[in-house]
C-alpha cells in the first residue's frame, strides 16, 4: 500500500516538471510552489494544458486521461503521459504507452480537426532514459 503511493507521488513530480516546463514555454502562469496540484485546466490565447484530465470520446477508449495535454494554436495536440517503471523495463513501457494513447490521439485528431502525437516521457527509477526521451 505505502509503494503505491510512493509510486504516484514520484510520477506526479515528474509530471509536474514537464507541465512546468510547458506553461513556462508558453507563458502560462504556473503555481508559485512546486509542490502545488496543478490546475486541471490553464490556458492562454497561445495554449491550453490539461492536467489529469478525462476526455468524452465518441467511440470507447480505454486510455482516455493521459497526464497532459496540450492543445496549441497551431492546430496540435500533443498527448504527453509519464511512468516510471524500474529502468530493465523502460523501453518497453515507452511501447505501451505509445501503443495506450494511439486510440485516443485517433479520436481527438478527428474530432478536434487537428494533428496529433503521442510523447511518452519514460524514465527510470533510478534515472534511465531512452534515446528517444530528447526527441
Amino acid at each position: 500500500m505505502l509503494a503505491g503511493s510512493a509510486y504516484m507521488e514520484r510520477h506526479n513530480q515528474v509530471a509536474g516538471i514537464v507541465y512546468r516546463n510547458i506553461c513556462n514555454q508558453y507563458g502560462i502562469e504556473v503555481p508559485k510552489s512546486r509542490w502545488a496540484i496543478p490546475q486541471k485546466v490553464a490556458e492562454n490565447n497561445m495554449a491550453k494544458v490539461l492536467w489529469d484530465f478525462s476526455f468524452q470520446t465518441d467511440k470507447q477508449v480505454l486510455a482516455n486521461q493521459p497526464d497532459i495535454v496540450v492543445d496549441k494554436e497551431q492546430k496540435k495536440v500533443v498527448v504527453i503521459d509519464v511512468a516510471i517503471p524500474a529502468d530493465a523495463n523502460i523501453r518497453k513501457k515507452e511501447h505501451e504507452k505509445l501503443e495506450k494513447y494511439q486510440g485516443l490521439k485517433e479520436q481527438l485528431e478527428r474530432m478536434w480537426k487537428v494533428k496529433g502525437c503521442v510523447v511518452p516521457v519514460v524514465m527510470g527509477a533510478l534515472g534511465a532514459v531512452t534515446p528517444k526521451l530528447g526527441k
